[in-house]
């Protein structure tokens, strides 16, 4: 075996750790010219270019991103915290917000809060060990050691899904109280008079705690029957089945309500399937509405008349919020509301 096998050969067997030095070597060719390659490769001529990126092919090599942003004070990553990754709740900020940042070279890794004020703070903590040019947070509930943490910092902090005038740092969001508000009085417009709200827990929550200040105010102004509202306190556990439980423990103890509000797309397709088995007419009998705007719900039937949220565009503001930042255009705190909209489908009664 000549010289160049046995030196690819072993640069081979280090997988990862192979340096840019290992392939400028089997290259013939600088380290400089291999840093071009991996960085700007059209400053390279085809030639050269292809025979570093064979060498690179073979070697299975990974640049070593973290090293290379200590001269340039960047990690190149940004994270963010969402409270769950089932179904789709935020899967449309995440990549609004990831196509965003990644057009402008950062990439995006995730923690799940669990709705967890604790969770978070943790999460806030090992991730800042890693050094992130920003964090993206859901809510604007934090524990006073998360927000400590994030002002210690020093890099920008985006809270999203809800508006607010007086950020950590950045927020953009959406009213939930007007949301919740406007889906109530919907319903309460195409007849239902004994509405149920169903919610997640307030304490920890300001979206849910919003979000029931805007149902109560809209059955205060319209004068219909006030009811209590319905606490799902696991609501790590988004799923169908959960929507369906709480129907029929609805139907139990209240058999005369007419409509039933859920703050999750995917509790109210559960309540469809569910009010289907127990012989429940939707919408007649019973009308239902959700909260989000979930494919889910455009697929079940009847479908579901729910609020639809700018998800997406809460993502790309987010990103390009960060972006302005890191670039300087912007150092004041700042917030940005963007509007939702009642979309009216089969699982309510038509409009009169």
């Amino acid at each position: 075996m000549d010289t160049s096998s046995k030196k690819r050969t072993n640069a081979a067997r280090m997988g990862l750790r192979a340096t840019m030095a290992d392939i400028a070597e089997l290259a013939g060719v600088t380290k400089m010219t291999v840093s071009r390659v991996l960085r700007h490769p059209e400053q390279v001529r085809p030639e050269t270019r292809g025979r570093i990126q064979r060498v690179i092919d073979e070697l299975g090599y990974v640049p070593n991103r973290a090293a290379g942003s200590l001269t340039a004070g960047r990690s190149g990553l940004v994270a963010a915290i969402v409270p769950t990754l089932r179904h789709s709740l935020f899967a449309d900020t995440i990549e609004g917000m990831s196509d965003v940042l990644a057009a402008a070279g950062f990439d995006l890794i995730l923690a799940n809060s669990r709705y967890r004020t604790d969770v978070e703070e943790s999460q806030i903590r090992a991730l800042l060990e890693r050094r992130p040019d920003a964090i993206v947070l859901t809510g604007l509930t934090h524990t006073r050691e998360a927000r400590q943490l994030l002002r210690n910092a020093g890099v920008p902090v985006v809270e999203t899904w809800e508006s607010t005038h007086e950020p950590i740092d950045a927020a953009v969001g959406f009213s939930n109280r007007d949301a919740a508000h406007a889906m109530t009085l919907a319903l309460v417009e195409l007849g239902y008079r004994r509405i149920v709200f169903v919610n997640g827990p307030i304490e920890t929550n300001e979206r849910a705690r919003h979000r029931a200040e805007g149902y109560l105010a809209a059955v205060k102004e319209s004068g219909v029957a006030l009811l209590p509202i319905e606490v799902v306190r696991d609501v790590g556990a988004i799923r169908t089945e959960t929507g369906a439980r709480v129907l029929r423990k609805i139907m139990r103890s209240r058999p005369d309500v007419d409509a039933v509000f859920y703050t999750s797309d995917v509790f109210a397709v559960g309540a469809i399937l569910e009010a289907r088995a127990l012989g429940f007419n939707v919408p007649e009998r019973l009308g239902v509405a959700g909260f989000h705007d979930l494919e889910i719900g455009r697929l079940v039937s009847p479908t579901l008349t729910t609020v639809h949220l700018p998800a997406l565009e809460i993502g790309r503001c987010a990103g390009e919020l960060i972006l302005n930042r890191l670039a300087g255009r912007s150092a004041s705190r700042a917030g940005r509301e963007l509007p939702f909209s009642i979309v009216l489908r089969e699982s309510t009664r038509p409009a009169p």
